[in-house]
């Protein structure tokens, strides 16, 4: 149907996951953690637009940073101006032993719209973000894996779009991205764009999607098989647009679509925003309102999707 591929695996398990190794990660055991999950969504967990928010935007970056500096990580501060004032991307990167200049990034905005503590949009893809971060740290890798925080992503994505413009000035090789939108709210309810018939999809929103190009199909591919291997009791919803999905906005709305439009595959992974989630860019997208163990289960999927594209 209109040229999308879609594909749906569904799994049952009767326990939830929390710890899991494999020889894939040099017999090292990773936790996720819920308890880290909530105190990284609790401690964004406040209005940070670039407006009346500034104060607790830098605020918020500042706590990314230094939770980045204390697993371990190099940090840099990548600035950039808008409006009159300065906003930073937070990049934080650890080296690959054998091809350090082929690099893999993972990446969520940090800053919200007006009036909203923004939870969901986006302390979730943050926390995530950092947990996997601090599993990560102790994993041998041959290819380089860098984590950046993304500022105004609700502005027209300027923030990424920055970063981008970078790119390619380098010799590195970006080997893709995936974007961190939206990844902590499930809900008895799930719509779908006009575009897409439902009665072909779950009507019940407990999915994680993820969302790619048609030059992301073989980075989507990977990323799918390792959620299938690693978390298969993860209900997984793909698709596949058209060019860069010029037509169908909804699967743009995040910084993935900006490294689209520089030809490096990208895959965006939300819980499909206000498809689902009644609280999009309202005061009540609180923490209280989010599934933590859903999170888990999309952590360790994120988790083993990163190992394995850099190794």
């Amino acid at each position: 149907m209109m040229g999308f591929r879609i594909i749906l695996f569904i799994f049952f398990l009767t326990f939830p996951l929390l710890l899991i190794g494999d020889e894939r990660t040099s017999g090292k055991k990773i936790m996720i953690s819920i308890e880290n999950l909530k105190r990284h969504v609790e401690n964004i967990h406040f209005d940070r637009n670039p407006y009346d928010g500034y104060p607790k935007l830098e605020q918020a970056a500042q706590y990314i940073e230094r939770e980045f500096l204390k697993i371990g990580w190099a940090v840099k501060e990548d600035y950039f101006e808008w409006e009159g004032k300065s906003y930073k991307n937070i990049v934080a990167e650890k080296k690959g032993v054998t091809f350090p200049d082929r690099v893999f990034i993972l990446g969520a905005h940090y800053d919200t719209v007006p009036d909203s503590p923004g939870a969901d949009d986006n302390a979730s893809g943050i926390a995530v973000l950092l947990e996997v971060a601090r599993n990560i740290q102790s994993i041998p890798l041959d290819g380089t894996v860098r984590l950046i925080a993304f500022s105004l992503e609700e502005y027209n994505y300027i923030g990424s779009t920055h970063y981008v413009e970078s790119l390619g000035k380098g010799e590195e090789k970006i080997l893709g991205m995936i974007s961190l939108e939206m990844v902590g709210f499930t809900g008895p309810r799930q719509d779908y764009p006009p575009y897409l018939n439902p009665k072909y999809y779950p009507n019940v929103g407990d999915f994680i999607a993820i969302i790619g190009n048609e030059r992301s199909k073989e980075l989507l591919e990977k990323v799918c098989q390792a959620f299938k291997n690693h978390i298969p009791h993860l209900s997984l919803e793909f698709l596949i647009v058209p060019g860069n999905g010029r037509r169908m906005e909804e699967a743009r709305l995040s910084d993935h679509s900006t490294f689209w439009d520089q030809g490096v595959p990208a895959l965006m992974m939300t819980d499909t925003a206000f498809l689902r989630n009644p609280n999009y860019h309202l005061p009540s997208d609180r923490m209280e309102t989010l599934n933590f163990d859903f999170m888990q289960k999309v952590a360790i999927g994120v988790f083993y999707s990163v190992v394995e594209l850099a190794k």
